[in-house]
């Protein structure tokens, strides 16, 4: 029988108090956003549905009002599982996880994926070796967001003298996913979507526990009309539909190219000549062609547009962990889609290719260093963002490259003259004798013999046996007055150290 049309607050009365509610979406991509609100209005008008354990994924909503946001009212949610939280201290979520008025859970992107395919898929759970010696481990934090969290999620486990973490099957009362268009059989398809996050997989997880799930979708189409391969979610596992024709690709508005229904003729914005543009250029050096590069936000999402000119998007092909392969990945105002893709995996599968070790490199921000090696990107100051896709990016590839300036808070520097010089200096220190959580273990990437670089405009360390060693310093500066200082442990300084290229500093 095929799924009946409905709409938000009628698909809204479907979620019941005291469920587990998995929803899609990245931001703005595939943001069931008319679903939620629906909620959120049956919530403010009757007070129901009450108590839900939401398990998002990846962060929902790129603003304020919306998105994962919907959701974050006292006694709407009494726990959250999320694979990324806001870094904006004003999203009603933020605040909910800061005050304790929600248990709060992040978990790496993929482990939710891969934790949400095996509880679809009748298994007894997930089995992982992702997070191991990090705040993911039971035996540090468990993945806990707050003090609200209570036990952790996930338990230690030995199989065959290897120790795994094991999240043991969820039972998932409803999943609420989105694509493009609902033929007359139910069939979801994506043909106008970026992405397609794992729906097939949240679906499958709601149905194997009797649950509902309800798919929101901008039209209806004849069954056929369709591709069968751009059909993701086959009408049996959909219970309701919401049609929504207002529903945007994103909130930038429609772009065919990032849905690879067209292909345009590229030309990204100039990036302006800047400390952050420096850096990205330096990661660049690292890269040879041929390779499979994963790119994370912030200072890597500048190096599409900075290696354009020299056709770098044609000799690596780059990787975003939410789907697309190939083509010229958007910078951070739009971070996670690409223009003319090779290929839109689902993000379940690329995390099965990451977890595998077919990465060759990537570039990844930072927002602490220590002096074992350890770097946290999940927890800092008011924030809590959650670690995204980092764990599982980091877990098996070869070279990683930590990108970001040395201190934060107000950092000035300009290069002239075949110098830097640091004009105002960051209120803050990245380079810290203990990162606030273990995002990334430097015993780990060690002992898998990865190649770790930490990139700053100022000077570029190594991941050695006995912690970081300087392997390079930027002209113009002094190592005991500008590197030194502004770190909470010590570093050799060798002699002769490299300097870095002046090309580097230069506009683009």
């Amino acid at each position: 029988m095929a799924p009946r049309i409905v709409t938000a607050a009628e698909a809204a009365q479907l979620i019941p108090d005291g469920a587990t509610v998995a929803v899609c979406g990245c931001l703005s991509m595939l943001e069931p956003e008319t679903v939620l609100r629906g909620i959120e209005e049956r919530f403010l008008r009757e007070g129901r549905p009450r108590d839900l354990t939401v398990i998002h994924p990846v962060m929902i909503g790129s603003h304020k009002e919306g998105g994962i946001n919907r959701l974050a009212h006292d006694g709407l949610m009494r726990r959250v599982i999320g694979g990324s939280f806001s870094i904006f201290s004003d999203y009603e979520i933020t605040g909910m996880i800061r005050d304790d008025r929600v248990e709060a859970y992040g978990l790496p992107i993929g482990t939710i994926f891969h934790w949400l395919r095996e509880s679809g898929a009748g298994r007894p759970g997930l089995f992982t070796d992702v997070g191991l010696g990090t705040y993911l481990d039971p035996r540090m934090e468990g993945g806990r967001a707050n003090r609200a969290a209570g036990a952790a999620l996930s338990e230690i486990v030995r199989v065959r003298d290897r120790e795994y973490l094991f999240y043991p099957a969820l039972h998932v009362d409803a999943a609420i996913i989105r694509g493009t268009s609902a033929d007359s059989q139910g069939n979801i398809s994506v043909e106008h979507e970026p992405v397609s996050l794992g729906i097939f997989t949240l679906a499958v997880a709601a149905k194997h526990c009797g649950g509902t799930v309800i798919a929101q979708v901008k039209r209806r189409v004849e069954s056929g009309s369709v591709h069968p391969r751009l059909t993701i979610v086959p009408g049996r596992l959909v219970d309701a539909i919401v049609v929504d024709p207002e529903q945007p690709q994103m909130v930038v508005g429609e772009r065919p190219e990032i849905a690879g229904e067209v292909r345009v003729l590229l030309q990204p914005e100039p990036v302006p000549a800047t400390i952050a543009a420096t850096i990205a250029r330096r990661a660049i050096r690292e890269f040879k062609d041929g390779q499979l590069v994963n790119l994370g936000y912030g200072v890597p999402a500048l190096i599409p547009a900075l290696g354009f000119a020299d056709r770098l998007h044609e000799r690596v092909a780059f990787s975003i962990e939410h789907g697309p392969v190939g083509g010229l990945p958007d910078g951070m105002a739009t971070f996670g889609p690409s223009a003319n893709p090779d290929i839109i995996m689902d993000s379940t599968f690329v995390f099965d290719m990451y977890d595998g070790g077919l990465l060759d490199v990537t570039a990844l921000g930072l927002a602490q260093v220590d002096r074992h090696g350890n770097v946290n990107v999940s927890r800092f100051a008011h924030m809590v963002p959650g670690s995204g896709g980092f764990c599982h990016i980091c877990h098996r590839t070869k070279k990683i490259l930590f990108c970001g300036t040395f201190t934060a808070g107000g950092l000035e520097a300009e290069f002239a003259n075949g110098r830097l010089t640091i004009r105002r200096e960051g209120k803050v220190k990245k380079f810290v004798s203990q990162v606030e959580q273990i995002t990334l273990s430097g015993d780990a990437a060690r002992a898998k013999g990865q190649e770790v670089l930490y990139i700053t405009e100022r000077a570029v360390f190594r991941l050695a046996p006995e912690g970081l060693a300087l392997v390079e310093v930027a002209p113009g500066i002094d190592p005991a007055t500008h590197i030194l200082p502004q770190m909470e442990f010590p570093v050799a300084v060798p002699a002769g150290l490299p300097v870095m290229d002046p090309g580097l500093f230069g506009a683009t």
